[in-house]
């Protein structure tokens, strides 16, 4: 679906342009890696065109895994927590994935394209990390296209009442990464330490060893 959306949204698709897949032969997640995407789950990209400062796009991604988050833990009651950078788990088990990409626009945001990858009817035995899906959790099928309105819905009024602040603020509110012995792979290098924060921008603060600190923007990060 993120190959779809990303020729849409460099046609000049309308803000909000959804792409939904009813199973993906050449899904991706972090680092390129394939990503199951197997009949019954849901999966989609939607085509944003935010009004927010550049520095601050890494936060769109932050603000679309709280709202699936929050939507999970109201709506099916299942505690569903966030791991950085993008995956949303139960029980440690991953339920969900959501990336990123960006086009620029001179100093602007030309638009976001948000791929979310969510467990819901299928079977999750085949994932590559221990995963879970929503009809095991809860014991029934959920139809995917409630699931995909709500989201929607709330995901708009996110963006409409954009504000960085409280994304930091829920995002820590409903994580399971602070406080916890992690290892961050990067393209460059490899952090080990614990997490003790993220940034304004969403980057992870891990407190090493010797006492230091470093952010990590992005990369794998595994729990301990």
């Amino acid at each position: 679906t993120m190959d779809e959306a990303t020729t849409l949204a460099r046609q000049g698709c309308p803000d909000f342009t959804v792409v939904v897949a009813e199973r993906q032969t050449q899904g991706r997640g972090r680092m390129q890696r394939a990503w199951a995407s197997d009949e019954g789950g849901l999966y989609f990209s939607v085509i944003v065109r935010p009004d927010v400062p550049i520095v601050l796009a890494s936060l769109i991604n932050l603000a679309a895994a709280v709202e699936m988050t929050k939507l999970l833990r109201s709506h099916y009651h299942v505690q569903a927590t966030l791991k950085w950078p993008n995956d949303i788990l139960v029980n440690d088990l991953k339920i969900c994935g959501v990336l990123s990409q960006m086009d620029t626009d001179g100093d602007q945001i030309g638009n976001v394209r948000i791929g979310v990858g969510l467990n819901v009817n299928n079977e999750t035995e085949q994932e590559e990390y221990p995963a879970v899906s929503l009809k095991r959790l809860i014991g029934r099928q959920v139809p995917r296209r409630e699931i995909l309105i709500a989201f929607l819905n709330r995901f708009e009024q996110r963006l409409v009442n954009f504000e960085p602040q409280n994304v930091i603020d829920e995002w820590k509110a409903n994580n399971a990464t602070i406080g916890r012995y992690v290892r961050v792979a990067t393209v460059k290098k490899t952090i080990e330490g614990i997490a003790i924060d993220i940034d304004s921008h969403g980057g992870l603060i891990v407190e090493m060893a010797d006492g230091g600190h470093e952010t990590a923007l992005h990369g794998d990060c595994f729990h301990h």
